[in-house]
């Protein structure tokens, strides 16, 4: 039996952050906007992740390579 191929895969993240505690239209805000980046590249909401870390709402989607843009 040969051993697997290994690859290495290199995954840019976008991520928006919002300090908590933070009003109800400040959280909608943020997931529209995760909504929108999502839907411009066909992808489904689903695709992001919200999560609580340190005090912060943290909302990210991971992004293929070919995707990334620099500023």
């Amino acid at each position: 039996m040969t051993a697997p191929t290994r690859r290495t895969v290199h995954i840019t993240r976008t991520e928006h952050t919002l300090p908590l505690p933070a009003p109800l239209p400040d959280v909608a805000a943020l997931v529209d906007t995760v909504r929108a980046e999502l839907s411009r590249a066909d992808r489904p909401a689903t695709d992001a992740e919200l999560r609580i870390v340190e005090g912060e709402l943290l909302a990210f989607y991971d992004v293929p390579r070919a995707a990334v843009v620099t500023r």
